[in-house]
Parts: C-alpha cells; sequence; structure tokens
C-alpha cells in the first residue's frame, strides 16, 4: 500500500509538469543525475509560471566535496525565457553524491533530485566484467554465437547504481556494430547495468567497446577484443576443457608435462593446420600447427619449483594473433 501512495503522488506531482536537463540533455522521471567533476555542469529547470516564478535550489552535500554554484545555492533565481539555470562546478579528483533540491513558492513540496558527481573517464569509477570477470588488459577473446554477460563492477561504492549508461560497439577491423546483437539494445542507456553481447555466426575480426553515460558526458573504452569463429581450449588428457581462469589446474612437480589445446570452428568442425605457440616460464617458446582434430600439442616440460605458472597459447587465426592461458600451480609433492 505504501508503495502505491509513492507512486500515486509522484504521478500526481506538479513537478511532472517541469522539465530538468543537464548540459542540455532532458533527465527522465526519476533518474539519477551525473554530473562531472572538476568542469562547468549546466542545470536547467523548464517551468510553467503556475508552479514556478522563482526557483530556490538547495543541495546536500553528501559526499564532503568541493563546489562552485552560479547562482548561489539559497538565492532566489528568476527564469529567462522560462528557464532556471546553475552552473554547478565540482573540484576535480574525488567522486561523491550530491541533492539538489528545487524549492518553489507555488509548490509545497521540492523537487528532489539524486545525483552522482563522477569523473569524466568512467574508468575510474568501474570496472567492466566480462562473465563475472574483469576484462584483460590485452583484450577478450568472444566467440562468434556465444552470448557475454557484460557487468560492472563499482569503485566508488554504488555511487553509479542507477545511473543511465549505455555501451557500443567500436569496429577496428572485420566487424560493424551490426554484427552483434545485445539485450538491451546497444547505445540504449540502462539503468541496471547488464547487457547480454552476442557476435553474430560466422563473424570475426576486431572491436573495442565503449562504456559511457547520457550525452557521452563520461566514458570507457575497452582494449581491443576478438570476434572469432574459433573456439580455443586447453584440454585434459581425456579431451574434456580445462578451467580458463581465475580458475587454476594443480599438478606436481618434476612431472614431464604436455599441455594441449584445441580449436574448433563454430559450426563444430575442427580448425585444421592453424600455428599455435606455446609459451611457459623457465621454458623456450614452442610452435606447432593443430591437426587434422584440431588439437596441438606442446612440447615436454617439467617444473621443479612449486609456484603459480601461467601456460600461454597463441593461436594464428584470421582475426589475428589470440592468446589463451591456463593457470597452473606447481606443488611439492614428487610424480
Amino acid at each position: 500500500m505504501i508503495t502505491e501512495l509513492k507512486a500515486a503522488a509522484a504521478a500526481t506531482s506538479p513537478w511532472k509538469q517541469a522539465t530538468l536537463l543537464i548540459n542540455g540533455k532532458k533527465v527522465e522521471w526519476g533518474a539519477k543525475l551525473v554530473l562531472l567533476l572538476g568542469q562547468e555542469n549546466v542545470v536547467t529547470v523548464e517551468a510553467p509560471p503556475a508552479i514556478a516564478r522563482a526557483l530556490n535550489l538547495g543541495l546536500v552535500n553528501g559526499g564532503d566535496l568541493n563546489l562552485v554554484t552560479s547562482p548561489k545555492v539559497g538565492d532566489w533565481v528568476p527564469p529567462v525565457l522560462g528557464k532556471f539555470e546553475w552552473t554547478i562546478t565540482p573540484d576535480a579528483g574525488k567522486s561523491g553524491r550530491i541533492t539538489l533540491v528545487f524549492y518553489s513558492r507555488e509548490v509545497v513540496v521540492p523537487w528532489v533530485h539524486q545525483s552522482a558527481v563522477i569523473s569524466s573517464n568512467l574508468a575510474d569509477e568501474v570496472t567492466v566484467l566480462l562473465n563475472g570477470e574483469a576484462m584483460p588488459s590485452r583484450g577478450a577473446n568472444f566467440i562468434a554465437g556465444q552470448p557475454n554477460l557484460l557487468t560492472l563492477e563499482y569503485k566508488n561504492g554504488d555511487l553509479l547504481a542507477g545511473a543511465p549508461l549505455a555501451i557500443d560497439v567500436g569496429p577496428l577491423s572485420g566487424v560493424v556494430p551490426s554484427d552483434f546483437t545485445c539485450v538491451p539494445e546497444l547505445r540504449e542507456l540502462s539503468t541496471k547495468h547488464e547487457w547480454t553481447l552476442t557476435g553474430k555466426q560466422l563473424q570475426s575480426g576486431i572491436f573495442k567497446l565503449k562504456l559511457y553515460s547520457e550525452g557521452e558526458g563520461a566514458s570507457l573504452s575497452t582494449p581491443a577484443n576478438r570476434l572469432s569463429r574459433e573456439i580455443f581450449r586447453f584440454l585434459n588428457l581425456l579431451n574434456f576443457d580445462l578451467p580458463l581462469p581465475p580458475g587454476q589446474v594443480v599438478l606436481p612437480r618434476n612431472l614431464w608435462l604436455v599441455f594441449r589445446v584445441r580449436l574448433m570452428n563454430s559450426d563444430g568442425s575442427p580448425a585444421v593446420g592453424v600455428d599455435v605457440t606455446f609459451t611457459a616460464p623457465e621454458h623456450e617458446p614452442y610452435q606447432t600447427k593443430t591437426d587434422a582434430s584440431g588439437i596441438a600439442l606442446s612440447a615436454a616440460m617439467r617444473f621443479s619449483n612449486p609456484g603459480d605458472r601461467v601456460i600461454k597459447a597463441v593461436a594464428a587465426l584470421p582475426v589475428g594473433a589470440t592468446p589463451l592461458d591456463l593457470l597452473v600451480r606447481i606443488t611439492g609433492g614428487e610424480s
């Protein structure tokens, strides 16, 4: 019942007749505002005289930020051609929360807006996660036809939770944005911050992902990623997939090891004759080719000292050099 009353009150609020804009971009009713650090943010309210002949801006500084506001907070501001306008300039270097409160003599209840003050570089605010893990600094491998879940890990609490953000594909070679399907759609602002991105079957190429706020005031771009028709995995001796990082394989020291990878086309056929280079600590690189089953084997190697190792395989695919890592923990046991 309380939720229904709040919804009814919002629907009948006199402020529904007003429009709020940030740097010229309309803010949808109920959406969290995003203001940018270290620059002027122009806040505009358009309202008819029936609800505001003058407006007074109140500001609750929940993030202990240094802010310069013009006109000053607490001053009654008359409209100019039906618009009320303020410039808010937060100091650079510290993100946080503020609440903007607009008072009118014509309306008893003020108009309240929760706001996030953030860096224009969204990498200062969030980490982009691919299927639950941070995207690798050298980019990620996307397999054509396989859905991938993109989410965000917030670096400053839940400051950006509920703020409208969108993603887009920035093609570098071989693909265009229409080669991908996304839910919600590419370039569609969303407050949920979850996107399911799928490269179309039989497509391959190199691309970046761009995450951005309303009007692209704040944004970040990921490293170059690869969309490939080939499925590339490390295998165990029974030809089952070994875990991807951060999963580990535990092996005893002094055991002679041969690592194997399989390279399959997305239609299920083996990718034959593809160059694969294996590298591992304490061993020389070894180059080979995939066989008729799409499998390539490393040279034999062993590790004398316990500890963690990264075994790398790089396949020379049409889309470019495509890396794959296997995390190995060498224990103190004997073979």
